[in-house]
């Protein structure tokens, strides 16, 4: 059922479209009066036609920038559709333009894959390193600053052993059970000798 207070679109396009040709405006004129008054449905179609609200916004906005170019125009026969047409058009110029404008550099750079841990890669690792850091609080004093001693601040065995006041044996023995326990705790294999 219509309602009698909208007539239905293609009467209301036809008297529009009359309405334009019957004026003395200009063609360009008439283009950007109808832009005004018909903006909201060509967004919505637009937007249907390009899967974008955005892209359909762009297109209307370069539509009448083109348009306040004064641009030479001849008769319109269906001024509405002119629009139409011309912001498809246009957004296709955009998006020719777009894909254009990436250099062979940046294309190069689509090509390398994204090597960031995923989301699950990353909750892994921050267990895993909670539970390092719980294992190795675990261990006892002397364990563990020998253990530190080495892998922390990159001493050698030589001097683990005149720090700690101990044979060169003993702390080999202490990393060794050190890296035996968190090996452990972590669920790692042994290292290949």
């Amino acid at each position: 059922m219509i309602e009698d207070s909208e007539p239905p679109l293609p009467a209301r396009a036809s008297e529009l479209d009359a309405s334009f040709q019957a004026t003395s405006q200009s063609p360009v004129q008439q283009l950007l009066d109808l832009l005004e008054i018909e903006y909201e449905r060509l967004l919505t179609r637009l937007s249907a036609h390009l899967r974008s609200s955005e892209a359909a916004a762009e297109a209307l906005h370069d539509v009448y920038v083109k348009l306040r170019a004064d641009p030479s125009i001849g008769d319109l026969h269906n001024p509405r559709f002119y629009l139409y047409r011309m912001a498809i058009n246009l957004a296709k110029n955009r998006r020719r333009s777009d894909w254009r404008a990436i250099n062979m550099e940046d294309a190069g750079l689509l090509d390398i894959p994204d090597n960031a841990p995923s989301q699950e890669a990353a909750t892994l690792a921050t267990d895993e390193m909670t539970r390092a850091l719980q294992a190795l609080h675990a261990l006892p004093p002397r364990r563990q600053a020998i253990f530190l001693a080495k892998w922390r601040d990159e001493k050698s065995q030589s001097e683990i052993a005149a720090e700690f006041g101990l044979h060169k044996r003993t702390v080999q023995k202490e990393l060794t059970r050190a890296e035996i326990y968190l090996r452990k705790v972590l669920r790692r294999p042994k290292r290949p000798v």
